[in-house]
């Protein structure tokens, strides 16, 4: 049936079609209804089991915390609890029967390192042979189950291993002892496995204090822990024996945590995960649990069959009798219809019908027409039924041509019994003038067999002519608009959209038809969709054009900046008609427009922070247009943008900068100045002020490649060239004074050689002539008088010595730069132990010796004189109350390799240790020595880059450290 025929058919049984429809509408909605009802009753009833099963799970952990709590109670009860109590007393509460689905009731204990070895002991006593605690290995604390009923089968596992070992069993007991408070674990997996059929398990802990103690604060808790009273659990068997037979009806998937991941599963009831796979399942639901500081997660599913019941099949049965008794209601009132229909048709058409109304016979000729049709065609019904009608009104084509009868499908409409609608085509007025008409044709059946046509006509010449119109000024519209750069819309006074281009289609992927009928809105980013319509209808109320930019999202996904403008559409008598308005995508001029901005706030911050001197003269007036802070600065903060740089600044400041920006704007090539002098005037006392610039003038070109301005860059060097000169300056004194330095230092030298040699000889003579006279004289003084030649003898000893040491002084002078070589510590003590035997035997001394570095790179010759005077002073400046001990030790500090040499002599007053290592300086006087020693083992330290440091204290002892600045050797010497 053709929508022409199905329009005519609704239009002729009216009657019959409006009561289908409002049965079978009634029929929907009380099927509607009754299912919504039905659905929440499932929801409803749903909802009551996914309750249900939390709680009864929620319920019956609390029931094991219970346990535990009535356990501690236990504990705290009796000083002690055997393991026949603790059996005795789970076997009382008669776990297994009362709350299946727990795996074990246990304590574990806690023990220190040093009471590891006595507690295993005490355990084996017991009877327990092979008990030992495990997992092996130190730790600063160890735990241990030491009861755990029932003990047989899986439990057997468990005996003796250190909860505490592992991270997420030691996590929970952490928690349970710091709060006093139970605590329930993550996912583990439990001792008790045995690799077959192994479940996800966690454990619920409680602490027991020692002394049955009532701990306040943490600190304290974690001190007096004694153990915990804990269950395990196999999560498999725990929730099938809370669910059931209870929960057939529903799949249950727990998860340990709040992430709800595969791994963190503990429990399903259904091989299937329906949190991570798509499912047609209709009731869903996700639960949370909080038990002892930790949470589980529940999805709650129900199963297919979830709710069915006998109410629910009933909106199936109301839908399928409602729409039988629509069918049965629409057939009894059509039949109605027909019959009324039949016995009317005759003064229908006459009296009611508004178009030209034909009868036609089967031979072809008029029998009936009403007088639209005479109006019409020109024709009284006498001179039309002269001859066929087709002959009549139909016989030619508008072009001259004939239009043959069996080509007419109005004629054929009766022999093919074929009805004819909404048939265009041109008749013939009596005049001869042609119009365009519409028909319809159908053939009248009497007891089945065509006897008559009726036919409907009507004269759409001027619908034709306006149609035409229309079609040529939308398709010229239409050809406009879809080749249109930017996308057009059209509303009507409602504000529905009734047109969009091809533009919109495009750019958005939708069709053409998706945005007339109100899926433009789906394409416009909602934060923008409000605010848009807030402004549309503002502008619908003022009847004004509006202007604003939105998001919209592109084919591709991606949200795009357009601009949306509005224009209101007025009739020919100034009613308001809607808007038509375009759409211009400006995502690249809005980026463009915040690069800009960007760059430009990038630039300004820059500009306004370099530490340099910025400013910019423009063409051709010689203006400054920009200075920085820097800049003004530099000139006193005087007003520069706006003048030329001869207003700007005097001829002295002037002198050079003119004639060189001048140069840069008539070459267009850049100026770099390095160090270049330049006054400042200050305009407030005409103070001129000196200094140096490193500058550049770099021109800007135009589009034309003309200079458009100067960029003026500098940065100020006056400080960096006077302390350039300066440090010249001082360069000079410094070389003037080392030659200085140089020639005294040679002076000295020269004269302590030529003191020393030059001595020697008088003083040779002055011994000889000593002993010559004790010669001569002896046996002929008395012993007064010897005793004045003996005085002689040692004041010209004592010169002899002091000349050797000044020589000393001058020869290490002449070897600071000695070749450094590999020297073990041992070869030289051996060396000096030799040469001082003889002081070593006659003082009793003891040498000990700790040498954690072996070698050391150092002038062989220097290091023998450091260790020997150390060493020998150490002997001879002993105590008279002690045998002396000297401890000479080597080894490494930071970067330096450490020798250390201890005595038990004398010491020294802390008051008098600055003296030690001053030139011929003796702070004990008993022994015999010139007193530089000392000064020439800090000589040669110093000269090495090295420190020596000393200790001591009176009467107990002295000790050096010398610091020698080097690496140590490692290497052994072959």
């Amino acid at each position: 049936m053709t929508l022409a025929r199905l329009t005519l058919f609704i239009r002729d049984y009216f009657i019959a079609v409006f009561s289908f429809l409002l049965i079978f509408l009634l029929t929907l909605f009380i099927y509607s209804e009754t299912k919504k009802k039905a659905e929440e009753r499932s929801e409803k009833l749903f909802a009551l089991r996914a309750n249900q099963v939390t709680e009864a799970i929620d319920k019956r952990m609390n029931d094991y915390i219970q346990i535990l709590i009535g356990a501690k109670a236990f504990f705290i009860a009796s000083d002690t609890v055997e393991r026949k109590a603790w059996s005795k007393y789970y076997k009382t509460l008669n776990l297994e029967e009362n709350y299946p689905g727990i795996q074990g009731f246990g304590y574990t204990h806690f023990i220190s390192p040093n009471e590891l070895k006595e507690h295993e002991q005490k355990i084996r006593r017991e009877g327990f042979k092979s008990y030992k605690i495990y997992p092996e290995g130190e730790r600063p604390v160890y735990s241990s189950i030491i009861y755990l009923e029932p003990f047989s089968d899986r439990n057997l596992r468990a005996f003796g291993f250190d909860m505490f070992s592992e991270p997420i069993r030691q996590s929970a007991m952490r928690i349970a002892r710091d709060t006093k408070q139970p605590a329930l674990s993550g996912k583990v997996r439990l001792v008790q496995e045995t690799g077959k059929d192994e479940q996800a398990g966690f454990l619920i802990y409680l602490p027991i204090y020692k002394n049955n103690a009532d701990p306040e604060s943490i600190k304290d808790r974690q001190k007096l822990i004694k153990g915990f009273v804990y269950s395990p659990f196999r999560a498999s068997d725990l929730m099938t024996s809370i669910l059931d037979e209870d929960f057939k009806d529903i799949d249950i998937e727990v998860y340990d945590g709040t992430s709800m991941d595969k791994e963190s599963l503990l429990f399903s009831s259904d091989s299937t995960l329906y949190f991570h796979t798509e499912s047609d399942r209709r009731f869903s639901k996700v639960g949370t649990i909080s038990l002892g500081n930790h949470t589980w997660r529940l999805y709650i599913t129900a199963k297919p069959e979830f709710g069915r019941y006998a109410d629910t099949e009933l909106p199936y049965f109301i839908l399928m009798g409602g729409f039988i008794i629509s069918l049965l209601m629409f057939f009894i009132i059509w039949s109605l219809s027909n019959t009324r229909r039949s016995n009317r048709l005759k003064q229908t058409i006459t009296d009611n019908a508004t178009a030209a109304l034909f009868m036609m016979d089967e031979r072809g000729y008029c029998t009936f027409m009403n007088p639209a049709a005479e109006e019409m065609t020109g024709y009284t019904f006498e001179e039309i039924r002269e001859k066929p009608l087709h002959n009549m009104i139909h016989y030619m084509h508008p072009d001259g041509s004939p239009y043959p009868l069996h080509e007419c499908p109005i004629d054929r409409a009766l022999p093919t019994n074929n009805d004819i609608r909404a048939h265009e085509d041109v008749f013939i007025r009596k005049d001869g003038s042609f119009f365009n008409v519409t028909c319809a044709a159908r053939p009248i059946l009497v007891n089945g067999i065509p006897k008559s046509t009726i036919i409907e006509v009507r004269d759409i010449t001027d619908e034709k002519r306006t149609q035409q119109a229309i079609i040529e000024s939308e398709s010229r519209f239409r050809t406009m608009a879809d080749n249109a750069p930017v996308m057009i819309w059209i509303t009507d006074v409602w504000g529905q959209c009734i047109y969009v281009n091809k533009q919109w289609a495009n750019f958005t992927g939708h069709a053409v038809e998706e945005g007339i009928t109100g899926g433009w809105q789906s394409v416009v980013d909602p934060d923008d969709l409000h605010e848009y319509n807030e402004l549309y209808q503002k502008s619908v109320a003022e009847k004004s054009p509006f202007r604003t930019e939105l998001r919209m999202k592109q084919h591709s996904g991606e949200m795009r900046w357009v601009v949306n403008t509005g224009t209101p559409r007025f009739g020919i008598n100034e009613e308001f008609l809607g808007y038509i308005g375009s759409i211009i995508d400006i995502t690249e001029i809005k980026e463009a427009e915040r690069k800009v901005k960007q760059n430009a706030e990038l630039l300004q911050k820059l500009f306004l922070e370099v530490p340099a001197l910025v400013g910019l003269v423009r063409a051709p007036d010689f203006q400054y247009v920009l200075a920085n802070p820097e800049y003004r600065r530099l000139y006193s903060n005087r007003s520069l943008v706006g003048r030329t740089i001869y207003e700007a600044h005097t001829k002295v400041e002037g002198k050079g900068f003119f004639n060189r920006i001048e140069q840069v704007f008539k070459t267009s090539e850049p100026f770099v100045g390095k160090e270049v002098p330049a006054v400042v005037e200050r305009r407030s006392d005409g103070e001129k002020v000196y200094g140096y610039f490193n500058l550049v003038y770099q021109p800007l070109m135009d589009s034309k490649g003309a200079v458009e301005a100067v960029l003026v860059f500098a940065v100020e060097v006056t400080e960096l060239v006077d302390a350039r000169k300066e440090l010249l300056t001082k360069n000079d004194e410094l070389l003037y004074k080392n030659d200085e330095l140089v020639r005294i230092n040679n002076d000295l030298d020269n004269f302590v050689y030529t003191a020393s040699h030059d001595l020697k000889s008088p003083i040779a003579n002055m011994e000889g002539l000593a002993d010559l006279l004790r010669d001569i004289l002896e046996g002929k003084l008395d012993p007064e008088d010897m005793q004045v030649l003996d005085m002689v003898q040692d004041s010209v000893n004592k010169l002899k010595g002091t000349i050797a040491d000044l020589a000393e002084i001058t020869k290490v002078q002449k070897e600071l730069h000695s070749k450094v070589e590999p020297v073990y510590f041992e070869d030289v003590l051996q060396d000096i132990t030799s040469d001082i035997q003889g002081l070593l035997n006659e003082s009793g001394a003891t040498v000990k010796t700790d040498l954690l570095v072996k070698q050391l790179l150092y002038a062989r010759k220097n290091l023998r004189s450091i260790v020997y005077n150390l060493v020998s002073n150490a002997v001879k400046y002993k105590s008279p109350d002690r045998d002396p001990v000297v401890t000479i030790r080597t080894y490494e500090e930071n970067d330096c390799v450490v020798l250390e040499v201890q005595d038990n002599g004398l010491g020294i007053k802390k008051e008098q240790q600055h003296k030690l290592f001053t030139m011929f300086k003796r702070l004990h006087s008993h022994v015999e020595g010139t007193g530089i020693g000392l000064y020439i083992v800090k000589r040669i330290i110093e000269n090495n880059r090295g420190r020596i440091e000393v200790e001591s204290e009176l009467n107990k002892g002295t000790t050096f450290k010398v610091y020698f600045k080097q690496d140590p050797v490692a290497a052994t010497l072959h």
